[in-house]
């Protein structure tokens, strides 16, 4: 892969995508998402796009008339789909569609029963649409709901809405009439995905392509609301639900990719009265300290993961079934705020573990470069990582407020229900805490209850801070928080993360158990090490308590180094699939660079094209 161009690269993509459909059709799994042939191969291609995320906006936007119509096209590939939501001028600010001057305007005309789209500026282009440059034959496109008011008649804008829109021919794939589409080019990384733009003029398409589970427009062309003005966003959440289970994969392997090489590579002796043997590097603390949390993390992500996908399906079944939405705002606040927390520690950890291969990390044998380069564009998919937290604040305020007028009766969903619990918590330290419960700041039903009043001290503090200035107009005042509302966002998310991984332990087996424990108890101490100020700041932890969580790491780093390659092994992960000359389950790691570096075309021939126009005329010359 490494050596091939952009478009061998795409073209393997392709061979790699119809090889999955056939397995799928194989094996009678043409009706599911594919979720976990996706996670086992883990390889970049464009039918990724298709399965995951066109067609699971399609199952959750869609009515049952349409899915009966159209989900017979999307799972057996007779369509191949993307998702068209980004523009060239605006990504996070999705609200923004409602100037349609910047943007597409769907509108509706009554004559013909048909949406008429349109892309009327330049930065109203579909732009880093996945699947979209190359691939796709149907796009479920964005854009402002232009509709005549009942009451006015004056056309307004509904707020942005999906239409499935035909982009391509089905015979020679050729894109329509009045459509401009293609591949946005080279990226820093995900190369082998076609991210693409596109252009409408003035195209139609029936009323009935407007996806309608949750809303509509009548023949009379009048808007049906839904029950709950974030299901229009439905889909993208169940995107980015699937973008924070699957940063479990990309960190896995990092991690395991470090871990096997740690423990080949050696460096350094005790010196002239100790072992003449080098070390393994892995024994060194500072490597551990660079690897471990990130197995740590990769355990915490694959049961939170799990936890969320769960809490997901289950409500959009309850929403499709009695229209139930009550768990809407909790599970969106949530997910937005994982999305940023999750992906920038994945990228970070993946980072680490290139740097704790040294030298050999840095090459694209190791793996590591493209894993990283293709891993980091989740930072700003699908909600970009600064944008998304402020959502997560802004819901958690607002059960903050109810809880404070309600004195603390207010009722809050499985994930937010500590903020009334610490509301009437009478402990101000969590040495009161464990004076009266038992334990130490390393045992876990502390650590818990110190994540808890972490992520509650936020709430209450930006609260406060929200409050300080009242001349300040009110979206002034969050400007100048943003920073702030990011840190609450990311308390809130690391709460969730540990509760879930404490959760799990409750279901692992017994020659596991103490392992697993223990990295949690690491996953805990190293972001209580990495935000010391939050833990600090209303002092209910103490200073002299960072040597305790800097010691009890040190000490579990070392308990833990016997089982590291063990835990690593567990994530299953097939070298072929890993793609790493350093990362290899038989160790033949130093065997593998070699044959890496003698078998590139690059050294094909012995003498350099290149060699009698530049090198030997500088060899030659008499100056």
């Amino acid at each position: 892969m490494n050596f091939l161009s952009r478009p061998d690269q795409y073209k393997r993509a392709l061979d790699i995508s119809k090889r999955v459909v056939d397995i799928k059709r194989k094996l009678g799994l043409l009706d599911t998402l594919g979720t976990d042939i996706y996670r086992a191969l883990y390889c970049e291609i464009p039918i990724v796009l298709h399965d995951l995320v066109f067609g699971g906006c399609l199952r959750s936007l869609a009515s049952d008339e349409q899915l009966a119509q159209w989900l017979p096209n999307v799972v057996n590939y007779r369509w191949l789909g993307s998702y068209a939501q980004t523009e060239l001028g605006h990504g996070s600010n999705v609200q923004g569609l409602e100037t349609t001057i910047h943007y597409i305007v769907c509108t509706f005309i009554k004559e013909t029963d048909e949406f008429e789209i349109n892309s009327p500026t330049l930065t109203s282009s579909k732009y880093w649409v996945g699947a979209l440059g190359k691939l796709c034959t149907h796009a479920i496109v964005f854009g402002q709901l232009m509709l005549a008011d009942p009451k006015t008649g004056k056309v307004r804008s509904y707020g942005p809405h999906p239409v499935l829109v035909q982009v391509r021919s089905l015979e020679d794939h050729m894109p329509l009439k009045g459509i401009v589409v293609g591949d946005i080019g080279p990226k820093f990384g995900y190369n082998t995905i076609d991210n693409g733009f596109m252009q409408m003029d003035h195209i139609r398409v029936p009323r009935t392509n407007l996806l309608s589970r949750f809303f509509s427009v009548t023949r009379d062309g009048v808007y049906v609301p839904p029950p709950h003005p974030r299901l229009v966003y439905a889909g993208m959440v169940g995107v980015r639900v699937h973008l924070i289970e699957e940063s479990f994969t990309a960190l896995a392997r990092a991690t395991t990719i470090a871990t096997r090489y740690s423990v080949i590579r050696r460096q350094f002796t005790d010196g002239p009265n100790g072992s003449l043997v080098e070390r393994k590097v892995m024994d060194y603390g500072n490597q551990q300290n660079r690897i471990i949390p990130g197995i740590a993390a990769s355990y915490a992500f694959l049961f939170m993961g799990r936890r969320l996908g769960i809490a997901f399906y289950s409500m959009m079944d309850v929403i499709k079934r009695n229209g139930d939405t009550s768990s809407m705002a909790e599970l969106h606040a949530l997910s937005s705020g994982l999305k940023s927390t999750v992906s920038y520690i994945t990228a970070r950890g993946i980072e680490d573990a290139r740097y704790a291969c040294g030298g050999h990390g840095y090459s694209e044998a190791s793996g590591l470069p493209r894993l990283y380069s293709s891993y980091t564009h989740i930072i700003t998919a699908e909600g970009e990582n600064n944008i998304l937290p402020q959502q997560t604040a802004r819901i958690l305020l607002k059960i903050y407020k109810d809880a404070v007028l309600n004195n603390t009766a207010v009722p809050a969903g499985p994930t937010t229900k500590y903020i009334v619990q610490e509301l009437a918590c009478p402990h101000t330290t969590l040495a009161q805490y464990m004076a009266e419960h038992g334990g130490n700041l390393v045992s876990i039903p502390n650590l818990v209850k110190l994540y808890r009043h972490r992520a509650f001290s936020q709430v209450a503090n930006m609260a406060r801070l929200l409050q300080e200035d009242p001349d300040v107009p009110m979206m002034e005042r969050w400007r100048q928080l943003n920073v702030e509302a990011q840190r609450l966002s990311d308390a809130h998310c690391q709460l969730y993360i540990l509760e879930s991984f404490v959760t799990s332990l409750a279901s692992a087996p017994a020659d596991s158990l103490a392992a697993l424990t223990r990295l949690c108890q690491v996953y805990a101490l190293t972001h209580i090490d990495r935000s010391l100020a939050d833990f600090l700041e209303d002092s209910y932890l103490d200073r002299s308590d960072i040597e305790v969580v800097r010691k009890g790491l040190r000490s579990l780093f070392a308990q833990l180094r016997p089982d590291l390659v063990g835990l690593v092994d567990s994530f299953n992960i097939a070298d072929h699939t890993l793609a790493s000359a350093i990362g290899r389950y038989d160790g033949q790691v130093y065997e593998a660079m070699l044959q890496y570096s003698l078998k590139q075309p690059f050294n094909s021939k012995p003498v350099v094209d290149g060699y009698e126009e530049f090198i030997r005329p500088l060899l030659k010359s008499s100056l």
